[in-house]
């Protein structure tokens, strides 16, 4: 099978680096409406798909027993930087749970935004496990515990009943049996799933498709992440501008090692999903690619194009802010008939 790079990075009128990948786009029954390369390529979702883990959140009673705003259950699906609103909204979910920082399993890394970065290192403090990215998601589930009488401390394991409803959830939204999905420990300690790509379009395509009931569970977590954008990254993050840009039809998510996804509901095809994954972890070539694919097959209306324009290409600079490069596309998506549908196993 010949490969074509996703994307390509230029310097000086010349090839620095070749980004090789696979992409993905199934309709919500896991038909193939577009691919590049290996449509099932199999990998780990990581953070991509945490809008299927928040899902308990809001089917356990927890989100309306404890009065979760959309911001609260918007950073359940979040990988966020740290910044001081992300804290603060985490704390505010554990302190109507009734539980504390220490409750997390998470574990502690120094936070991305610069201000919380700066403050830590003046004042002398560690990071806590409020500033770990996945924060949000851990204290989501904890709330699911407390609502639900689960175990509080074993709430990592894959046979937590927390996990295991997470579980048949994946099987249920991608199309794949549980016994052909593979199970990882995440960055964040979770358990992580591994699947093939088309698995995950089909997964977040079918979560759009659901979403297109305002009253239902997955109606209820989009407006949340469309009403509050900002949680689930940062203010000018990719995935929050694309929430941001298509207001509430769309929802997109980064994850770990360069997987993305995307479920949009469009015009010509209904609810879709889309699955980007580049193999060599690096996420900064990720817009290029998936706009791209966004601006190639029409989903994206000129006004929202126009939006999210600075994320077409992506320029190179050194540290003196000198311009040596760029980053750019370099691949045709075109569409397929009869490929098949997602349901294929790792």
């Amino acid at each position: 099978m010949i490969r074509n790079p996703l994307a390509v990075s230029h310097r000086g009128g010349r090839i620095d680096a070749l980004h090789y990948g696979s992409i993905v786009v199934t309709d919500s029954a896991g038909s193939i409406l577009y691919a590049v390369n290996d449509p099932h390529f199999p990998t780990y979702l990581r953070s991509s798909m945490k809008m299927i883990q928040a899902i308990p959140v809001v089917a356990s009673g927890a989100a309306d027993r404890f009065g979760f705003t959309d911001a609260e259950l918007s950073i359940c699906c979040a990988s966020h930087v740290g910044a001081d609103y992300h804290l603060k909204t985490v704390a505010g979910i554990l302190e109507k749970i009734g539980l504390g920082e220490p409750a997390l399993g998470c574990g502690a890394h120094e936070p991305e935004d610069r201000s919380e970065r700066k403050r830590l290192l003046c004042s002398d403090h560690a990071p806590t496990q409020l500033h770990n990215n996945c924060s949000g998601k851990h204290s989501g589930m904890l709330a699911v515990c407390v609502e639900k009488g689960w175990p509080i401390e074993s709430y990592l394991d894959i046979d937590h009943p927390l996990q295991q409803w997470i579980y048949d959830l994946m099987a249920e939204y991608s199309g794949i049996p549980r016994e052909n999905i593979g199970i990882g420990i995440d960055g964040c300690s979770l358990p992580n799933f591994y699947l093939p790509i088309s698995g995950g379009a089909r997964l977040v395509a079918k979560f759009m498709e659901n979403a297109r009931d305002p009253h239902s569970i997955d109606g209820r977590i989009l407006s949340a992440v469309a009403a509050r954008p900002e949680m689930i990254n940062d203010f000018g993050g990719f995935d929050t501008e694309l929430v941001r840009v298509m207001k509430g039809r769309a929802i997109a998510k980064r994850g770990a090692m360069a997987m993305f996804l995307m479920g949009i509901n469009s015009e010509r095809y209904g609810p879709i999903g889309i699955a980007v994954k580049l193999e060599d972890g690096n996420m900064v070539p990720m817009p290029v690619v998936l706009m791209h694919v966004l601006e190639s097959i029409g989903v994206l209306t000129p006004e929202e194009l126009a939006e999210l324009d600075r994320f077409r290409n992506t320029d190179l600079r050194n540290w003196r802010g000198t311009l040596v490069g760029q980053i750019a596309p370099d691949f045709d998506i075109v569409p397929l008939e009869s490929t098949g549908t997602a349901g294929q196993g790792s």
